[in-house]
C-alpha cells in the first residue's frame, strides 16, 4: 500500500488548511488544552456536570489548571474537589 496515495488525495482536497497550519506553528499542547476547554464549557452549558467534573480533572492531571481553580469552576471547595477527583 503506498502511503503517498492515500494522503495526497487529502492534501490536495484541504489544500488551504494545509498551507495554513504549516505557515503557523501548530501546538498539539495548546490544541489538547483548547479541546477541553471547550468541552468544559460545552458540558457547563448543557448542564451536564458529570462531564464537566471529568473534563475539570483532565485539565489538572495535564497541568492546565490548578486544583484551586478547578474547584472554583465545578463550585465545590478543594478538598471536595479532590475527593470527587481521587486526587486525596
Amino acid at each position: 500500500l503506498d502511503k503517498d496515495a492515500l494522503i495526497r488525495p487529502f492534501l490536495l482536497k484541504n489544500q488551504s488548511e494545509v498551507k495554513a497550519m504549516c505557515i503557523t506553528e501548530y501546538d498539539d499542547e495548546r490544541t489538547l488544552a483548547e479541546t477541553r476547554e471547550e468541552s468544559y464549557e460545552e458540558g457547563k452549558a448543557d448542564g451536564r456536570e458529570e462531564g464537566v467534573i471529568l473534563t475539570l480533572i483532565g485539565l489538572v492531571k495535564d497541568g492546565i489548571l490548578t486544583i484551586a481553580d478547578a474547584a472554583k469552576r465545578a463550585n465545590m471547595s478543594v478538598s471536595e474537589f479532590e475527593s470527587k477527583a481521587g486526587l486525596n
